[in-house]
């Protein structure tokens, strides 16, 4: 049982970590995608209506991009994202009590899928959640009271606008409601009564109306909303290509990607819940499913950005996690010198894992992949792996080696845990050490990049020689690496994506090309690549690097000999 003093502190603690860690990310560039959303809010270059969702995301980064100007769109995420810890603490109290609710926003704090979600411009990382968290709240208050709404209706207006506002934030927004019908469902025994199940389908199907209803009245309120352009753009997903022909190896290689943003705290931590977490995280298990399920299957988003569409796992995931980490540590008599020992045992084990890190690393080239698989196999993995997606996150690096070492001990200890139950809790705590310190490096690496370089020191840097250097008048963008700092000194020609399918593209761009090029070479080019070739035709004017990434402006009014 923790006292209220205690909890206080506890909270303010987590509280303050929150915003240090966000706050030295506020300033971060704008990857790719990101930067679309300043230049759809500045009204003198886009007319209303580009964003191309319901109407409640345009309305909030408009209104407020305005007012914080075209540099601070960081603070949107960061501010709802400091709303939504305060959300999580209430709702994981409801669930369980004040322990498991600060763990939850510990593990919301802490975790590196987390940090992104609360600066990564779009509406998935923290809008939606918002709307999700004021859902779940009044869902769990009327659980509470086995859904008597004479005693809990204002929860039920809650539960509605919660929904609602997600629906006009984006229409994904409606896989809750799945979760929570299903849950509805098994705890009022509707399953068991085809009469009762058919009501209640029915009953769904026309919220469903209702709610597709509201989306398009909701054009007449918001007049920018352009519901052609949303509809126009959710069938670019249903329509791409047939089930089979997907892009399957990109829609699995960003769902990889997102398991190792959530890392083993919030992946592997779940697999040690008991019924009771069970039995009240019943809605979040099958969110986390629909969600999987409609983001993997339903729609073609190998050409999204399904690595940021999935952060809706970030908040049940904490919860359930939270949970876990509540039951098992920290209760009072329950340490022995035997697993204090134990405990200085996995530190000792984390330190060397971090150490990992400094020893030899190569970086392979992005393209061919096959050098990355073959490397995976043949256990050589003292390579660097880069972290970077259409919409975010400026790219950095972490050693691969450091990164499958963490998973491999982690993973073993819940095997071996599954296999001699009464190592439970030391398999727990030794996920939460080795949990800890990857996402550490993670978030280090994302914020600073002291181990293996910095792209944004590195993109700073260039900025200031193309803005004082009068010679350069047009930059083609390598990676679209400072894309929207070389838009602002209005000398941005057009980003460069350096894929072996887009060569006969460029090759025409290429010719007759007489300016400059900002490479920041970050995922590595190959130097037998097409691109890479024509680039060293271009003489360097400017060249500079940050741990294993180099940066270079090459002139090519000044061809080589």
């Amino acid at each position: 049982m923790i006292s209220k003093k205690t909890g206080v502190i506890l909270f303010l603690i987590i509280l303050i970590l929150f915003v240090g860690t966000r706050v030295a990310g506020l300033h971060i560039s704008y990857q790719q995608d990101e930067s679309k959303l300043p230049y759809f809010a500045d009204k003198t270059q886009h007319l209303p209506g580009g964003i191309p969702h319901p109407p409640l995301m345009e309305l909030l980064f408009n209104n407020a991009g305005t007012v914080l100007g075209a540099d601070n769109y960081r603070i949107i995420p960061f501010t709802l994202g400091f709303i939504n810890i305060f959300l999580l603490f209430y709702l994981a109290k409801i669930m369980f009590n004040t322990r498991t609710a600060l763990w939850a926003i510990f593990l919301f704090t802490v975790v590196y899928f987390s940090l992104i979600s609360s600066l990564m411009l779009g509406v998935d990382g923290e809008f939606m959640p918002l709307f999700f968290l004021i859902a779940g709240i009044a869902y769990y208050k009327l659980r509470l009271k086995n859904f008597a709404l004479k005693e809990t209706w204002p929860y039920l207006i809650i539960f509605i606008f919660g929904i609602v506002g997600g629906v006009l934030t984006k229409v994904s927004a409606v896989l809750p409601i799945g979760a929570f019908a299903l849950d509805f469902g098994i705890e009022k025994n509707i399953f068991k009564d085809i009469r009762k199940t058919m009501k209640y389908l029915l009953f769904g199907l026309i919220t469903l109306i209702v709610l597709g209803g509201i989306l398009y009245l909701s054009k007449f309120v918001f007049t920018f909303f352009d519901i052609d352009k949303a509809l126009t753009y959710w069938k670019h997903f249903s329509n791409s290509s047939s089930f089979l022909d997907r892009g399957w190896l990109q829609t699995f290689i960003q769902f990889w990607k997102c398991i190792l943003y959530a890392s083993p705290l919030l992946i592997l931590t779940p697999f040690f819940i008991n019924k009771e977490i069970w039995e009240k995280t019943k809605p979040l298990f099958f969110f986390l499913g629909i969600g999987v399920i409609f983001y993997l299957f339903v729609f073609d988003f190998s050409l999204g950005a399904i690595d940021m569409y999935l952060q809706f796992s970030v908040v049940p995931l904490c919860i359930i996690s939270a949970a876990v980490f509540a039951k098992h540590i920290g209760n009072k008599g329950d340490e022995s010198d035997k697993q204090k020992n134990k405990i200085t045992f996995q530190i000792i084990g984390a330190i060397l894992i971090f150490f990992l890190q400094f020893l030899p690393h190569i970086v392979p080239p992005l393209y061919p992949k096959i050098l990355w698989l073959s490397r995976v196999i043949s256990l050589k993995w003292n390579f660097l792996f880069p972290f970077t997606g259409g919409s975010g996150p400026v790219p950095f690096y972490v050693s691969f080696l450091f990164i499958a070492m963490s998973w491999m001990i982690c993973v073993l200890f819940v095997l071996y845990s599954l296999k001699r139950p009464a190592v439970k809790k030391i398999a727990i705590i030794s996920i939460l050490i080795f949990g800890l310190t990857y996402n550490v490096i993670f978030m280090e690496e994302y914020l600073f990049g002291r181990i293996n370089g910095s792209t944004q020191t590195l993109i700073d840097n260039a900025v200031v020689h193309i803005k004082s250097n009068n010679k350069i008048k047009e930059v083609l963008v390598y990676n679209d690496n400072g894309g929207f700092e070389i838009r602002q000194t209005e000398k941005y020609k057009r980003r460069i994506y350096a894929v072996p399918a887009y060569e006969k593209y460029y090759k025409e761009i290429f010719e007759g090309f007489r300016g400059n090029i900002l490479f920041i070479d970050i995922p590595k080019l190959s130097e037998d690549s097409f691109y890479k070739k024509f680039f060293d035709t271009c003489t360097v004017v400017y060249d500079e690097s940050s741990g294993k990434i180099l940066s270079k402006i090459y002139d090519c009014s000044i061809k080589k000999l």
